[in-house]
Order: C-alpha cells, then structure tokens, then sequence
C-alpha cells in the first residue's frame, strides 16, 4: 500500500507550487521511483482519456490502436482513420477507455469545428471563429429549429433537411440557423425571452461575419451554402424586429449588414446560374408535392394555413397614386433624372397587381406571397439606395408603398411590426404630404 501522506505537489524555492510530481523516493518493495518529466504536448483525446499520449505525428500511436479520433489529424483526416479501424470487432482491448468514448471524442470534434481555438475551421471558406461550443443550449434551439422553425420559412425539405446537411460543412449556416430559431422562440417563450434574445444576437453576429467572409470566397463549389447562410440571415434581420430609424433598406447609423450580403447573392447567382444553386437538396421542385395519403401530422409540418394578402387599407388606391407619382418625378426631375425612380415604381406595382390577383381556394400558398414581396427589394438598383439614404422625397414614398405590402402581409412572423413601424417612420420624415401619398 502506498503511503497516503506522500506529497503529490512539491514547493519551488520562489514559493509557489509546482505542477510536477513528488520524486521523493518511497520505500514500498526495496525499489525508488524513477523522476520522469511530463509533457503537456500530447493530444487531447489522450488527456480525455487520461493515458500518456506518444506524440507520433501525425495520429499518436494510442488513438490509432483503438480507433478513436486524434486531435493531431486534420479533421476529415481523424473521421476516415476512425471508420478505418478496426475498432469494430467489438471486443474490449487492453486499456480501451471505458463508457462512450466515441461519442465524447466526436463532441469534442464538432466542439473543435465550432470554437477552436487554433487552426483553420473544416469549412473551405476559412469562416471566423464561432460563438460557443455546441452545448445544451445549442442542442435544444436547434431542435426548435427543425421541428418548428424551419418549416414556417419555406419549403421543409430544403430548410429542415438541405440547410442542416449544408451546415456540417460550412458552420456558419449553424450558427444563422441558431439565431432565427432563437428570435423565434422568444416570440412563443415569453418569460425566457431576454434570455432567447441574448443568445439569438451572439450567433446573429457570428452568421454575419461568417456570411461576409463567404461572399467574398464564393466559388461553385461553395455556391449553394452562400445562398442559404445569406437567405436565413435575411430572414433573421427582419425577425430581429424594427428598431428606431430603421428603414429596412436604409438605418440611422448607416448599417444594413443583410442588404449588402443580398447583392452579393443576387451576383452569385448570375456568375453560376440559378440551376447550380437551385438543385441538389435546394431543388425547390424535390420535395413532396402533398401529403401521404392518411397522414395525420399537424399543418406546420408543411406551411402554415392562415398566410394570406389582405390590403391593410382596402379604400386607399395604389393604381392612382403610382401613376401620378410617375408622373410628378417626371416633371420635377426631368426624364434623365427620373430613370432612377421608373424602375421601383413599375416593380412595386407587378408587386400589388400580383398580391392582389385572386388566388384559387386551393392554393396552400407556400410562401410565394413573401417571395413576391421581397422581389421589389432583390430588384432594387444601388443608384435607389443612394437617394433613399439621402431621404430623398420620391424614394421615400415609394419605400411607404413597400411598407403597406409588409402590412398587408399576414401569416409571417419574422414579419410582424414591419409594415406599421416603416409607415410610423415615413410620418415623421414627409410630414404633412404624408397623407398626400400614404394611407
């Protein structure tokens, strides 16, 4: 028996306490302990799992025997050797770790994809370090992501099945999908709401960086998580909600993150062409076109049932005023310097004429409704937004045309509060010709 009041720390002579190991001898068979050094450079799994590691490069000697992922690998490298080995057998090996070691060591890989802290991230455009770890938390937002969140956005094969398998490659996605389903749980979970909100602004912070690095970096290969990282971080900066001089496509403090990544999206799609990014597991056309035969499952786990367009203010004649506005740009500008209001004015009408055409009973409405909406703005020209910065008149008129299609537009959560906060806004800026154009 070893003698339990035997030092495992020792003094150093400048007072403090060293980490290394007694080497003072003790008597237990006639025999002293040899000093040793230890080494603070083997791999992590190896300290997991609290044996010594080798420090073979470039997969210790300790992990390659029992199959279990090393740290020294690249992280792809680690994934193959693990389904190479011929831990499979079943049997227990001498010193093989005890419990689930393979899923502890495959967290602490998706812990390392995550927030590691050296190193590149697996993903090809290099994305900037993420938020967190991948804990509880994470797990359950994430849950209320597929389960809930995913299919009020859009189609669910694509956003509950495409975007998550595009995340294991580009964690980015991830880290935007975390976001809007946290905006959406502090919409359903009001007493934790402060706490949903914290959580969903960290990882909304890292998706933007994350999306902005991709942009730049985007090649065919990359094309189709470009798109999607950039589609749910829109979805996301609307379900943020409005905030004070916060105009959708223009704010007071200059900063629309969302809409300078959308123009990089709409370039994207006209270098590759809408058939690479549309396709795969984002073919919109891929998934089921109705419901099995005697499926009982719920409404949401399609579309939601009460999306529809009603004019928020059915008196108020949006034909007319389109026209004289037209019209009055025309004359008070001159025809050349009219072109940068011609084209909004005549996408914003298809806007209305579309929304407003009859729809059959039938029609599920999948969220073509949004999708028309948000043509108007995928549309826009950088020459409009520069005078809709400069709150030029005109512009700001015609955003108000926008703002009441937002209101009129019902069924879509991330959207509530929009159309109102827009229109509450424009008040203020055209004062008095407000009710000249505006309902």
């Amino acid at each position: 028996m070893s003698d339990v009041n035997q030092p495992l720390e020792k003094s150093n002579p400048n007072g403090t306490v060293g980490s290394e190991r007694s080497v003072t001898p003790v008597d237990t068979a006639g025999q002293s302990r040899r000093s040793h050094k230890k080494s603070r450079h083997g791999c992590r799994t190896c300290k997991k799992r609290k044996i010594k590691c080798d420090e073979s490069k470039p997969e210790c000697d300790k992990c390659k025997r029992f199959g279990v992922p090393c740290d020294f690998l690249p992280r792809d490298a680690s994934q193959l050797s693990s389904s190479a080995s011929p831990q499979d057998d079943g049997r227990r090996k001498p010193g093989r770790p005890r419990g689930d070691w393979s899923r502890e060591t495959l967290e602490a890989l998706g812990n390392g994809s995550l927030s590691r802290q050296h190193g590149r991230s697996p993903s090809t455009e290099g994305s900037p370090q993420s938020s967190s770890t991948f804990g509880i938390e994470e797990m359950m937002v994430f849950h209320h992501y597929l389960t809930v969140t995913a299919p009020t956005i859009g189609q669910p094969h694509i956003w509950s099945n495409g975007a998550p398998l595009l995340a294991k490659d580009h964690p980015g996605i991830l880290e935007a999908m975390l976001s809007i389903s946290a905006f959406h749980l502090a919409r359903t979970d009001i007493l934790q709401a402060p706490k949903h909100l914290s959580f969903a602004e960290k990882h909304y912070a890292v998706a933007i960086r994350t999306a902005s690095s991709m942009v730049t970096n985007t090649t065919i290969d990359n094309a189709q998580a470009v798109y999607v990282i950039t589609a749910l971080i829109s979805f996301t900066a609307f379900a943020r909600g409005p905030r004070k001089g916060d105009l959708v496509l223009v704010a007071s403090d200059g900063c629309v993150a969302w809409l300078n990544l959308l123009r990089g999206v709409r370039m994207i799609i006209g270098q590759f062409g809408s058939s690479v990014i549309f396709s795969g597991i984002l073919d919109p056309n891929a998934g089921p076109k109705e419901r099995p035969s005697g499926c009982s499952c719920p409404s949401t786990d399609l579309q939601p049932r009460d999306r529809r367009f009603d004019l928020s203010h059915p008196g108020w004649d949006w034909n007319r005023l389109l026209d004289k506005l037209s019209t009055d740009v025309t004359v008070s500008l001159g025809a050349e310097e009219a072109t940068v209001f011609r084209a909004p004015i005549a996408s914003i009408r298809g806007c209305f004429e579309q929304l407003a055409r009859p729809k059959p009973a039938s029609d599920e409405n999948k969220g073509e409704d949004f999708i028309s909406v948000m043509s108007w703005i995928w549309a826009l020209d950088e020459s409009f937004i520069r005078v809709l910065n400069e709150k030029e008149r005109a512009a700001l008129i015609i955003l108000g045309f926008f703002g009441v299609l937002l209101e009129s537009l019902h069924g879509y959560w991330w959207l509530d509060g929009w159309g109102k906060h827009v229109l509450r806004e424009l008040r203020e800026l055209l004062g008095s010709s407000y009710k000249e154009w505006l309902p």
